[in-house]
């Protein structure tokens, strides 16, 4: 019988991008010059937490800029 960690793999991201980019933070914080900054599907949907309330403007404007809520 296997004991529980012995049926899994570890997985480690291959480049750094995919650690600065992740669901809960997908503005960089680390390269203002990165595309994720300008990504217009995102900048939408933050754009649509400002509309329901969830964000400032200003917060929003953080956000976008990789800065930590």
């Amino acid at each position: 019988m296997q004991g529980y960690g012995d049926n899994f793999i570890p997985v480690f991201p291959e480049d750094e991008e995919d650690m600065l980019h992740t669901l809960d933070n997908p503005f960089c914080p680390i390269d203002p010059t990165c595309g994720c900054h300008e990504d217009p599907f995102l900048i939408a949907e933050v754009n649509g937490y400002v509309e329901d309330g969830l964000l400032t403007p200003s917060e929003a404007t953080d956000f976008v800029n990789g800065k930590m809520l």
